[in-house]
């Protein structure tokens, strides 16, 4: 039995049941968010409520105060009592308020809904929560133009991943890496991409979705002294690459070994890839 946050009560969440009519459901119109949860605390908390928060007001969504939405939050976590889970907030915009014309604006206002519930995680590895083999070996991705629609927003629109990883399901390929019109290097399907080129960690500023996970490396690197660039990296720009590695909330770092069947020299011990490793996992158990 999982415990969830849900109208303003704590239920089971397998008794949540939503309005067909709700545009979160019938419109895709969804705001998500994931954070990690280490034994019982949850990790850079604050930076994914505002991340959440930055969405509301972008659709003018009503919302919670970031305090009350962390005392929730705790509130779900304390219920459950999992070792290590990742909890997840889904806010609609919920249902049309005397609709009057076909435009969404000829709603009056519409009612809107948020879920927080909680998923345990148990990781194959302390440090590989995909399984060893996998971040020992490395990642095989492959490069699909796609143009991120409103990238600053994290919603449940997943359906370019799922669609992409459909068309590679089955190959020898781990992950998709997509790619803007103008040829530069975004994301992945659920990830941020960085490389290593020149001993200069490498990662994309633009046409992507700005994680959390990709915000604790960048502040790791600064205080390791290793220099870092957010510039447009093209696919082209990888045959100088000796490092390369994927970030997110559940994969945490995961290296890669070749894209576009192209072989990188990186592994798991690469040198900036295992200090950053490192780093990252002392910055969980503090």
């Amino acid at each position: 039995m999982s415990i969830a946050y849900y109208e303003g009560q704590f239920v089971e969440r397998d008794t949540i049941r939503i309005n067909p009519a709700d545009f979160g459901f019938a419109r895709g119109v969804t705001l998500f968010e994931l954070a990690r949860v280490y034994g019982g605390k949850p990790f850079y908390l604050l930076e994914h409520l505002q991340r959440l928060e930055r969405g509301a007001k972008m659709l003018n969504i009503p919302l919670l105060t970031l305090p009350e939405l962390a005392d929730l939050t705790r509130q779900v976590i304390v219920r459950n009592a999992y070792p290590h889970s990742a909890v997840k907030f889904y806010l609609t915009v919920g249902e049309c308020d005397r609709p009057s014309g076909s435009s969404y604006n000829a709603c009056e206002g519409f009612t809107p809904h948020l879920m927080i519930f909680e998923d345990e995680v148990t990781p194959k590895h302390p440090e590989a929560p995909y399984g060893l083999e996998l971040y020992k070996s490395g990642q095989r991705l492959k490069t699909v133009p796609y143009d991120r629609e409103l990238p600053m927003l994290k919603t449940t629109n997943y359906l370019t991943g799922f669609y992409a990883a459909r068309q590679v399901a089955g190959s020898d390929y781990d992950d998709i890496l997509f790619t803007h019109r103008d040829g530069y290097i975004t994301e992945a399907t659920r990830s941020n991409f960085f490389c290593v080129i020149d001993n200069v960690l490498v990662t994309p500023h633009r046409g992507m979705l700005l994680g959390i996970t990709r915000h604790v490396l960048l502040e790791l690197a600064a205080e390791l002294g290793i220099k870092t660039i957010e510039r447009d990296l093209f696919p082209a720009d990888l045959a100088q690459a000796t490092e390369a590695f994927t970030t997110g909330s559940i994969a945490e770092l995961m290296p890669a070994r070749s894209i576009d069947d192209n072989n990188l020299a990186t592994t798991m011990d690469g040198k900036i890839f295992t200090a950053l490793r490192q780093a990252f996992s002392a910055k969980i158990q503090a």
